[in-house]
């Protein structure tokens, strides 16, 4: 069974334009129209699509902000003891493909389903969170502030690129009445709090506990893959070691706990940790995620074009990544993680 469905509507094809490079210039990130008034407008679109499932899982609704029409949907099905992940952005092999606006990335956003305990109807709360994969322009919260990641076991809702993008937690019909403007009162009320106080590497020091009364979602403010640029690993905070294999020969790249808890980019391009991996024409240019969710190293494909795969299988959106095991990047390089003693 898919654990990603996906929908395109207001004419988009997969393949009819091509990706060019993700444009960088200095734009002036601010809030667009009013997210209330552009889900009402795009709630007939939606609403009975999401009514329609009834396992635990997540609806990724993007709304072009200049129109106020729905223009794609992506809708992730959680899984026991696995993580599903969604890939949002402007290359037509993104889950969430949009491609009405230059100002989006062709990979803007990363979505990362956690895994559940039972998939069945009604039987579970779904979190996830929701990472910009080092943009030029970033993403806005609903309040209009600009932030790397989230983390939410509620609905949440982010812009970036000229879209308001809806993550709207499914299971249970009820939650989609057939009124748009009752749907939009029926949320429960975002809070927002920052996960962590911040040294000057926009490291994670300690969470914040906080305890609120029933109906309300806590949006928490997460950090997301680093600036280029900084320390993989600092200090004693050191995780393992990558060791990156190719035709021009192999590298080992030391990385720490904090790095990985942020988020490690893989790919050709500058935004990307490291130079090492430039040249290799195969992979995309911003080929995969190296994410540390609790004891779990994953690799997030991120919508890459020569995929990423366990070697000599098929490929995969997300693997988890376990001390020795080797990975394929593209058709020419090879990864494999090494944890420290």
């Amino acid at each position: 069974m898919k654990t990603v469905m996906v929908e395109h509507w207001a004419g988009q094809v997969r393949g009819a334009r091509p990706n060019h490079a993700t444009r960088i210039a200095q734009v002036s990130l601010t809030a667009g129209p009013n997210l209330r008034w552009l889900f009402e407008g795009a709630y007939p679109a939606f609403a009975d699509r999401c009514r329609a499932i009834d396992e635990p899982g997540l609806a990724l609704i993007a709304v072009d902000e200049s129109s106020g029409r729905a223009v794609g949907m992506a809708c992730l099905r959680a899984r026991v003891d696995r993580h599903v992940t969604a890939i949002v952005g402007r290359h037509d092999r993104c889950d969430l493909y949009l491609d009405g606006n230059e100002r989006l990335a062709l990979r803007q956003l990363a979505v990362v389903l956690d895994p559940v305990r039972d998939w069945r109807a009604g039987s579970a709360d779904v979190s996830f969170r929701i990472l910009d994969l080092r943009t030029s322009d970033g993403m806005l919260d609903e309040e209009g502030r600009t932030l790397r990641g989230l983390r939410s076991e509620g609905p949440a809702m982010v812009r970036c690129g000229g879209y308001a993008i809806y993550a709207l937690p499914l299971g249970d019909p009820t939650d989609w009445p057939s009124s748009a403007s009752e749907a939009w009162d029926c949320m429960p009320e975002r809070v927002y709090h920052d996960e962590l106080a911040r040294v000057p590497e926009a490291s994670i020091v300690r969470p914040l506990v906080h305890s609120f009364a029933h109906g309300t979602t806590v949006v928490t403010r997460v950090a997301g893959p680093r600036d280029t640029g900084m320390k993989l690993v600092s200090g004693r905070d050191h995780a393992g070691r990558l060791v990156v294999r190719s035709a021009r020969g192999s590298v080992a790249i030391d990385i720490g706990h904090q790095a990985l808890r942020e988020g490690v980019l893989l790919g050709r391009y500058p935004r990307c940790d490291g130079p090492w991996l430039s040249d290799e024409e195969s992979l995309s240019r911003v080929h995969a995620l190296l994410l540390l969710l609790g004891d779990r190293l994953l690799v997030v494909d991120l919508a890459s074009t020569n995929g990423t795969r366990p070697i000599g299988r098929e490929d995969a959106r997300v693997l988890e990544l376990v001390g020795g095991s080797e990975i394929a990047l593209g058709t020419s390089v090879v990864v494999r993680w090494m944890w420290s003693a």
